[in-house]
């Protein structure tokens, strides 16, 4: 009879244990915003950052590989500063674990914008990072009228591409070295 009341009384407090400590660090799909692409553009002394995010609220498909993103840009002196201001503007948090893709527009790929995205520990070294004569606004402008989202979209334009040969030439981990 000790014995059972024992175990009994073991099994009591792991639970109670496991039930308050260990579901802490969870959080729901709602409290996060997913980035799937970004872009870069020098101005003047700072940059327009712009996050484009998975819009759930506009989601028509339930098998969830077609969400449609939206976007947001701001006016910032780094990425870190840029990620501050998101903080102000939304509280959900960012999350850069399904980044697919970084434009930098105007024709620069900023090196402390690149150094940057390189210490951040969501952000993959398998990222597209590509640079283009236009703006971040002219390219994102494609973003409403796509069926997925905008990052998904490059993503994979990039790695259907008869003219890239190489895909991974242009990730983030490979253009550092």
């Amino acid at each position: 009879m000790k014995f059972t009341a024992k175990c009994f009384l073991i099994l009591f407090l792991l639970t109670i244990f496991t039930g308050c400590c260990g579901c802490k660090n969870q959080k729901d799909i709602e409290d996060s915003s997913y980035i799937l692409a970004m872009g870069f553009e020098k101005n003047g002394d700072q940059y327009l950052v712009r996050y484009s995010y998975a819009d759930f609220d506009n989601e028509k498909s339930n098998s969830g590989t077609k969400i449609p993103s939206k976007s947001i840009t701001f006016l910032a002196d780094s990425f870190a500063d840029a990620n501050k201001k998101w903080e102000k503007y939304q509280m959900k948090n960012l999350n850069f674990g399904h980044l697919k893709v970084i434009i930098f527009g105007n024709g620069v790929k900023d090196p402390k914008i690149i150094k940057e995205l390189l210490r951040h520990p969501q952000i993959a070294k398998s990222v597209f990072v590509l640079k283009t004569d236009k703006s971040i606004s002219d390219v994102f402008s494609k973003e409403k009228n796509l069926s997925i989202s905008f990052g998904e979209y490059v993503a994979k334009s990039i790695e259907n591409s008869e003219e890239i040969t190489s895909p991974k030439n242009y990730t983030l981990g490979r253009i550092m070295y």
